[in-house]
């Protein structure tokens, strides 16, 4: 090697769920099925564009022919975007109570950029730089952290003596919060955990944050999935909103990908609550500009039209809610029907919540649906969004066989 080239890299892996398109789009079988990428799909198993969007862009679409102006927004993103979110999030009614200067935000690079820029800043500011994440988690979590320079450990999160009912170990969960050094960063799922589907009661989360104010953990949530989960965008912001009423410093990662289907547009933002939001933000300003410099402006002002617009606001909760239900339909479905095959019981599907749901399966009982034609994660994780009328009864038919196989 000269010493102006580079060495050679090893090849890295695959994106586990990338990898799980891939094969799927590469089989052969007729009856496949792709269970695998967190993307919203109707019932005819086509990507849903929300008729709130349609209408959004339809509203400027003669200034984006005629006189749109593709100049920089500002570092920090587009300030009617960032009201907005910032209301949706939190509520108008706790916000009236948060001084100005305890809480900002900036626009990230959807829910894995909000991530990310706040790795960057508790790499640098944090007094710890060691983060707490649930076990499991979302694949791509510890990545990001470590990206940072973070030093990532787990804490339990799910039961590990009864995989095939999935349910959260709440009392190792929160004997581990109380055990860890005092400053240590923590990673909360808002709601709709991925990739398990199981969350926290209220009660629970209200001990699980009693605990981390008492042992002066500093919270960050990812919330991918609000309104998506339960239908509800305020029902799916109360774990966040009640750290902010106990008066808990922490960030709060956001992403529209999920919630308003704008996916390949990577529309985010990132929330702080603490002492020094104008300080915070200066250097969330100053990570950004290193990083990307500046975000895009098209799918924030889609957002940002629909947060705006009472009529688009209101037609938005409502698809949002249907497709909730649909969700929470194909859930029933699915356990009555495995229930009918396998004689198990399979209640936990429709005791998780939002798109994903981790089904019990083993790798090896996974590996059989794939062979058969049904594509899901190694960890058994399938987006319920895959399911449909039309193929629910298939699904089901070849998970029966999987976990009759000996």
């Amino acid at each position: 090697m000269s010493g102006g080239e580079m060495r050679t890299p090893p090849l890295a892996p695959a994106d586990a769920v990338f990898a799980v398109k891939t094969a799927f789009e590469n089989c052969e079988l007729p009856d496949k099925v792709s269970l695998g990428v967190g993307a919203y799909r109707g019932e005819d198993g086509e990507p849903l564009v929300l008729s709130a969007v349609v209408e959004a862009k339809k509203r400027f679409a003669e200034r984006l022919s005629q006189d749109w102006r593709h100049e920089y927004i500002p570092i920090g993103g587009n300030p009617s975007f960032l009201a907005n979110t910032r209301s949706l999030l939190f509520g108008k009614a706790l916000l009236e109570k948060i001084p100005p200067s305890k809480i900002t935000t900036i626009q990230s690079l959807s829910g894995t950029g909000a991530l990310s820029l706040f790795a960057h800043y508790a790499f640098k500011f944090s007094s710890k730089t060691s983060i707490l994440v649930p076990n499991p988690t979302w694949g791509n979590h510890r990545a990001i952290f470590e990206n940072a320079g973070l030093t990532v450990s787990s804490y339990t999160y799910l039961d590990p003596t009864n995989p095939r009912q999935p349910r959260i170990d709440f009392l190792k969960t929160l004997n581990e919060v109380k055990a860890a050094p005092s400053g240590t960063i923590i990673l909360l799922h808002a709601c709709a955990h991925n990739p398990t589907g199981v969350d926290f009661s209220p009660v629970q989360w209200k001990e699980l944050l009693t605990a981390c104010k008492n042992n002066d953990l500093f919270c960050c949530f990812d919330n991918a999935y609000q309104g998506f989960a339960t239908g509800d965008l305020d029902v799916d912001a109360q774990a966040v909103r009640l750290a902010v009423e106990m008066e808990i410093p922490m960030f709060c990662c956001c992403s529209f990908a999920k919630n308003l289907g704008l996916y390949g547009e990577r529309v985010g933002a990132l929330h702080y609550y603490g002492s020094n939001a104008v300080a915070v933000l200066s250097q969330l300003k100053l990570i950004a500009r290193a990083t990307y410099s500046n975000p895009p402006q098209f799918g924030a002002m889609i957002v940002d039209t629909v947060l705006g617009d009472a009529e688009l606001r209101e037609n938005w909760e409502k698809e949002l809610s249907s497709m909730s239900e649909r969700i929470k339909k194909m859930r029933g479905l699915m356990k009555e029907e495995l229930e009918r095959i396998t004689g198990d019981d399979w209640s936990h599907l429709v005791s998780q919540i939002g798109m994903f749901s981790y089904t019990g399966l083993s790798e090896d009982e996974v590996e059989y649906c794939t062979q058969k034609g049904v594509f899901m994660l190694a960890s058994g994780r399938i987006s319920m969004a895959g399911l449909n009328d039309d193929n629910y009864k298939t699904v089901c038919r070849v998970v029966g066989e999987a976990v009759k196989v000996k």
